[in-house]
């Protein structure tokens, strides 16, 4: 045949080809529907083995045998898939040719039909990326994978699969080598756990899903979440395959599958794998039971979806992300447990808006570092109204294995009368990250860089807690993170003292460094929240000590004050510190919840002491005695207190601030007197309190007085300072008692000094005065330091006349201190003229702020020694001659 022959030739049976999409020869149909028949008749001996070769499964073409294409070379089928579309079922199947041959095969000699066991023929088309394929090198291997449309009723067993060769020896000028028949048993769907093979862009890829997990959702909707496995096997990068993902339940609907944040861009390189995230939303009706992963690739143009893999589901598992209030919430981050714990919330109500402020702890419990995702986090009432959320604290967040961090959400929620403060009605959602690409709305494409949404979905639905309404918040440690440190955060006494016509909320509050290395502690202020309603104004924070820095395990007190109407009652009080961190910028520390049932002051009965502070600098606390100066319109109520250095330096506390408290609830500030010298080691401080209290309280047996440590400007105050507040209260029982009048001046207690002056003389001087002279005794116990004495005595002496004479003295001027110490006192009254004799009466009066107490009395005889000596009285006579002149 010469040349121009063979040309016309080929010609002619290439316009045959592709005018006719390779029509079938006739002998070829007739064999392979009487080889059908043989086998139909050969399966069907007993209604026994059909029902046993129906359960045996196969999920592999690696039985089905090879089709010599020549002498050396042969060809496979090995790949088989089909997806069920509306407008019939698509079916992918590939070719995988071997040359064997020391010269390469020529692909343009070789192609495929497909046809029914009952000879309808299809035309299947070899897929986009593999038409430039043109020839196989000697040694190596091509797949060729085609598509085509079957009819929804057609099974892949139907199908009878050719190899055609041309051959110009035959009419037709082609001839079938073999076929690839699918066994009735082949199953597409790789089995639950076993890893797929497929080719994505070329490259060989191990496909298998890792889980299955479901979400709640809302209108009766669940969040189903797939975990995949690409492992790519291949020797050059993967890189954004045009693949989309379909759940396909059991009765043939189809759900596409969506991408997470971490999932649409796929880049693998070669032997290196990453786990995808698709999500759906789907009917909670929906049975999820048996359902399959459908991996479909997009071609061409046209994009027509062609099935790559079909993987069995595992059974689902049912993620319950409904975390009661005060529950921690185990969340999966890059493989790693993470534990959230929404621990605090409260509320504060202004105007017609809730301030919603929580506390989240977040701690990696995994061995790996984490990247927290920058979750969405809102809040949602009953209705469905979500109210986002907005922090940075999740911002470029990474925590290492083990480390936890703390972070402040706040929300403000409009009111609307059905919330009214109580969290039950309200949750806080947690949903993965969602970004929008603007440059891709609108597109309907599927592929992992079209989808202009990416799916959310909640990690976690909070129930808020409830503010501390039970006092529970007291003495019991919160422990935070931050970057100052880690610190055991708690209120260990609350309490409400008196402060003229207000009331003191002085809440002692002790931090605690809980980690292993020195911290420092930054600067803070104090914030009070009682029933929801912030207070603004007057509200201090005081340190017990001066320095911020504090060793591991240390700890170190604040109190924080605020005064409040007297008048006020509490159901909740939430305590605050705030960070300041910038003039006018703060950010709450931490929220300490308490009830507003305050605890009762510490108390002391009469006789007893109180030990305060720790071993090295301990006082003891106590009531010496007190006692009441009576007056007109009211009564003075005069207290000696107490303090004793037990410490081994020199200490003790600041100026004290006392008010007195009757039975009924009466509140009478108390002055006091203190010294400002700190007493040292085994020595006393007196502070003396008094108060007038008027004649209409007619018991005060039963009084208490409640001393604490006086504050001013941030600080306890000392020396000649003023208190604008106090902490650290206790009450004392005072029982104020009457002093028993002693009958001698000898041994009278007048604490600190001691008085002793019964050898007293008044001398008459046998004209209006009189000389009075006392030998007394005045000691001080020196162990004592004390204020300003503010006592007067007064030395009464009281004629038989009854007429009174007072002499005020004053301990330390008047009356010095010292053994047998004179005092000379004079009187001049004409009650004494020409008195010769007789008895007195002298008294000692302690006199406070000009009221008087009788201390002793002791009668007396006048001393007659220093009257002078009285001469003789003698009648008078007459003179001579006067009775002469009387007889005239």
């Amino acid at each position: 045949m010469d040349h121009k022959k063979v040309m016309m030739t080929l010609l002619a049976s290439m316009i045959f080809i592709s005018t006719s999409g390779g029509i079938a020869a006739a002998a070829n149909t007739s064999t392979n529907s009487n080889k059908t028949s043989k086998n139909s008749a050969a399966n069907n001996t007993t209604k026994k083995e059909q029902t046993s070769t129906a359960k045996k499964v196969v999920h592999t073409l690696a039985n089905v045998p090879a089709v010599k294409v020549n002498a050396r070379s042969t060809v496979k089928l090995t790949d088989v898939n089909m997806l069920s579309q509306d407008d019939g079922n698509t079916v992918t199947y590939t070719l995988t040719y071997k040359n064997n041959d020391s010269t390469p095969m020529m692909m343009l000699d070789y192609w495929s039909k497909v046809k029914t066991k009952g000879g309808t023929s299809f035309s299947p088309k070899l897929i986009a990326k593999d038409q430039e394929k043109k020839t196989v090198s000697p040694g190596s291997t091509v797949d060729l994978t085609y598509v085509m449309k079957v009819g929804r009723e057609v099974k892949l067993s139907d199908l009878n699969f050719l190899i055609v060769k041309w051959d110009f020896s035959k009419p037709n000028y082609e001839s079938t080598l073999g076929k690839f028949n699918v066994p009735a048993a082949y199953s597409i769907t790789t089995p639950v756990g076993k890893t797929k093979t497929v080719r994505l862009s070329d490259s060989a890829v191990k496909v298998k899903v890792s889980g299955i997990k479901v979400y709640p959702g809302e209108d009766k909707k669940q969040y189903v979440k797939v975990g995949v496995n690409l492992n790519n096997i291949s020797y050059k990068l993967l890189d954004n395959p045009n693949i989309k993902w379909i759940l396909r339940t059991p009765n043939g609907t189809n759900y596409p599958l969506s991408p997470d944040k971490d999932s649409t861009t796929i880049s693998i390189q070669a032997q290196a794998n990453k786990t995808l995230s698709l999500m759906a939303s789907l009917p909670t009706a929906l049975k999820l039971q048996k359902s399959e992963l459908l991996l479909v690739e997009e071609q061409g143009e046209e994009k027509t979806a062609l099935p790559v893999a079909a993987l069995q589901l595992p059974e689902a598992t049912q993620t319950n992300v409904d975390t009661a209030a005060n529950q921690p919430n185990i969340i999966s981050i890059d493989g790693q447990p993470v534990s959230t714990l929404l621990e605090s919330a409260r509320v504060r109500t202004e105007d017609e808006e809730y301030d919603l402020t929580m506390q989240m702890v977040i701690k990696n419990q995994g061995k790996k570092e984490v990247k927290v995702p920058k979750y969405a986090l809102e809040i949602r009432t009953a209705d469905g109204t979500a109210y986002p959320i907005e922090t940075k604290a999740l911002d470029d967040l990474k925590l290492k294995p083990g480390a936890t961090k703390t972070i402040k959400l706040i929300s403000t929620i409009q009111g609307d009368g059905d919330i009214d403060g109580d969290t039950s009605k309200i949750k806080l959602y947690v949903m993965t990250p969602t970004t929008k690409d603007e440059s891709k709305e609108g597109e309907t494409g599927t592929g992992a860089n079209a989808s202009g949404f990416e799916f959310s979905y909640p990690v976690g639905i909070y129930a808020i807690p409830q503010s501390v309404t039970s006092g529970d918040g007291l003495t019991t440690e919160t422990v935070i993170k931050n970057s100052k440190g880690t610190f055991g955060v708690s209120v260990g006494s609350l309490q409400r003292l008196p402060w003229t016509d207000s009331d003191i909320i002085a809440a002692k509050v002790t931090i605690r460094n809980a980690s292993t290395k020195t911290v420092q502690l930054p600067e803070l202020e104090a914030m009070f929240t009682i029933d929801s309603a912030r207070i603004d104004g007057d509200t201090k924070l005081i340190r017990a000590q001066g320095g911020k820095l504090l060793g591991p395990g240390m700890t170190t007190e604040a109190y924080l004050l605020t005064k409040i109407p007297s008048e006020l009652n509490m159901s909740r009080l939430e305590v605050t510190l705030l960070e300041k961190v910038g003039e006018e910028e703060t950010n709450d520390w931490i929220t300490l919840s308490t009830s507003g049932i305050i605890q009762p002051l510490s108390y002391v009965g009469a006789g007893k002491t109180f030990t305060q502070g720790t071993s090295e600098k301990e006082t003891e606390l106590g009531v010496r005695r007190t006692y009441v100066y009576p007056g007109s319109s009211s009564d003075i109520v005069y207290t000696e207190f107490e303090m004793t250095n037990k410490s081994l330096r020199q200490n003790g506390l600041g100026k004290l601030v006392g008010y007195y408290k009757t039975a009924d609830g009466q509140y009478y500030k108390a002055t006091a007197k203190q010294a400002d010298r700190v007493p040292g080691p085994g020595q006393k401080s007196v502070v003396t309190f008094w108060a007038k209290v008027p004649k209409s309280v007619t018991s005060l047996s039963d009084m208490r007085l409640i001393v604490g440590e006086g504050v001013a400007d941030n600080k306890f105050v000392s020396g000649e300072g003023e208190a604008t507040a106090y902490v650290n209260a206790m009450s004392f029982e005072v029982q104020p008692k009457s002093l028993s009048v002693l009958s001698s001046l000898n041994d009278i207690d007048l604490y600190p000094y001691k008085f002793s002056g019964s050898n007293i003389r008044a001398y008459l001087t046998g004209g209006t005065a009189v000389q009075i002279e006392m030998i007394y005794s005045l000691t001080q116990e020196e162990a004592a330091d004390s204020g300003e004495y503010g006592h007067k005595l007064i030395l009464s002496l009281t004629d038989g006349s009854g007429k009174v004479f007072d002499k005020e003295l004053t301990p330390g001027t008047d009356l010095k201190t010292g053994i047998n110490q004179t005092l000379n006192w004079s009187i001049d009254d004409t009650v004494f003229d020409k008195i010769r004799g007789g008895s007195y009466r002298v008294a000692l009066y302690d006199v406070f702020e000009g009221q008087r107490i009788r201390l002793a009395e002791q009668g007396y005889s006048y001393d007659v020694s220093k009257l002078p000596k009285e001469e003789p009285e003698f009648p008078e006579f007459p003179e001579e001659g006067s009775r002469n002149n009387n007889t005239k």
